[in-house]
């Protein structure tokens, strides 16, 4: 059986797109370039495996990744969930394939993330090896004026503004001043703090209502192919990548 058309988005942990790699046969992923098909570049914490940290692999008619045995691991970022893979995992159009690349000093996980995308026979990009394009574009981030009550969308030189209701800015507005009494750094809030933040002391608020909330956060954010700069961690909370200058 044929396998999908399908192609990896490469995002890095500042949240810049790196490239766009089609599917096709057989894919490793590591550190080494010339030695994987998907060299996941700087690596100062050479927490990514030198070579097949991760494979992606068409098995009847669809692709899985499959763990190459990492210490580290290899992720699945399906919606709101983020879990380890057992061996391996069929992936679905949305998925990323999260690859850890640091730890900051309270603890924040970044990972490199390969969106995995179904594309339209004849439609899939040209190859582009991650090491010769890495650090090509200004990290994504999003600035928040409390002030005002104005989210904006940094990528490169351009801005966009993000379009929130009420709830959505005081959900915002709360990741944002964690970050900043943090020094930049995106700090994980828990979902108790969120909607104590959304809601005050208003009863009969559920955590069904929050992840709505993030969800229209990150719809917004797809518009944009930024939805990455809103991070959860199941059973925990979620985080925000902010931009680090004032």
């Amino acid at each position: 059986m044929e396998a999908e058309s399908a192609e990896l988005v490469v995002v890095g942990p500042g949240g810049a797109r790196i490239a766009s790699v089609p599917l096709a046969g057989r894919v490793t992923v590591g550190r080494l370039t010339g030695l994987n098909d998907v060299a996941l570049q700087p690596d100062p914490e050479l927490f990514v495996s030198r070579t097949a940290h991760c494979v992606l692999e068409t098995v009847g008619g669809h692709w899985e990744v499959v763990d190459g045995g990492s210490v580290n691991g290899t992720f699945l970022r399906r919606g709101d969930t983020l879990e380890r893979v057992d061996g391996r995992a069929v992936l679905r159009d949305g998925d990323a394939v999260c690859v850890l690349a640091s730890v900051g000093e309270n603890g924040a996980r970044h990972y490199f993330e390969l969106g995995f995308r179904h594309v339209a026979r004849g439609q899939a990009t040209r190859a582009a090896p991650v090491s010769s394009v890495r650090g090509s574009a200004q990290p994504a981030c999003l600035a928040y004026d409390p002030q005002a009550a104005r989210l904006v969308l940094r990528q490169g030189a351009t801005r966009r503004e993000i379009h929130l209701r009420p709830q959505g800015h005081r959900l915002v507005r709360q990741m944002a001043e964690r970050n900043a009494a943090a020094g930049g750094t995106p700090v994980l809030c828990s979902h108790d703090e969120l909607m104590k933040a959304v809601w005050q002391d208003e009863p009969m608020h559920t955590r069904l209502e929050l992840a709505r909330l993030v969800w229209e956060l990150r719809r917004e954010l797809r518009r944009f192919d930024a939805e990455e700069l809103v991070e959860s961690e199941r059973g925990r909370g979620y985080r925000l990548r902010t931009c680090s200058d004032r």
